[in-house]
């Protein structure tokens, strides 16, 4: 989770508000008072599995819920039981994130989404030389007046030059201000999957909004790696690039 953000949510919330970390089972927000997760507690990793360098916390293992978040099932709270829901680097992978909003929106009063930017997930070399964004992300997310957007990741995406933010690596990365996408929201969040099933059109939207991107103004920066890393990475990348010849 983006730590400005998270410092702006702990900041924002009452002492006694009472919070929800959705999916957040490898490292939960550290002011979270309930985790749905499908990791159980023991599984989790992140703070749990090296106390010595967390935050304290205020869930436990009693405020833990074991859950497929997916499942088609309601989640076990009521309506609004929670003041805030907090859902961080979830709704990029799951198979049903329209239904993850749906239950997030009837269990919480208010909360907060963060994805990786489509920046990210449609940008060279941030994995994989050959390959746009994280290999097993499954969807593209965005916000177009106030709605949260979900759209199918594309295959096609990854060999269309047209289609493609930016290639990072060695001299270049995001910079941090582009990175991900950060959505409050407010009594009742909006969401929908937006359906294409032309390929022509599909493609048109990608390289459009592809456009639209890179003429934002500091896109990318110098990486703060070291140089050694940098050039570990620079090695690893050629080494990818030529097994996929």
């Amino acid at each position: 989770m983006d730590q400005t953000h998270a410092k702006k949510i702990d900041s924002m919330l009452p002492s006694d508000a009472v919070v929800i970390d959705v999916g957040g089972g490898a490292a939960p927000f550290f002011r979270t008072n309930w985790v749905i997760d499908a990791l159980s507690y023991d599984e989790s990793g992140g703070l749990l599995k090296e106390p010595e360098r967390a935050m304290p916390v205020s869930f436990s293992r009693e405020t833990w819920v074991e859950f497929d978040i997916c499942d088609r099932q309601p989640w076990p709270f009521a309506d609004k039981q929670f003041d805030f829901a907090v859902c961080s680097h979830v709704l990029e992978d799951v198979r049903d994130p329209v239904w993850v909003c749906s239950e997030i929106s009837r269990i919480a009063k208010a909360g907060y989404i963060e994805t990786p930017s489509r920046v990210v997930e449609q940008s060279l070399g941030v994995e994989h030389p050959c390959y746009a964004g994280y290999y097993h992300h499954r969807w593209l997310v965005s916000v177009a007046d106030g709605q949260l957007q979900f759209r199918h990741k594309p295959h096609l995406l990854h060999v269309n030059p047209e289609a493609i933010v930016a290639r990072v690596g060695f001299w270049k990365t995001i910079d941090p201000a582009h990175e991900v996408l950060a959505h409050y929201w407010q009594d009742q969040l909006d969401y929908c999957e937006v359906l294409e099933f032309d390929e022509s059109k599909t493609l048109q939207h990608l390289c459009d909004w592809a456009s639209d991107a890179r003429k934002s103004n500091n896109l990318l920066t110098r990486p703060t790696q070291t140089f050694s890393k940098r050039l570990r990475r620079a090695w690893y990348h050629l080494r990818l690039r030529l097994a996929a010849r």
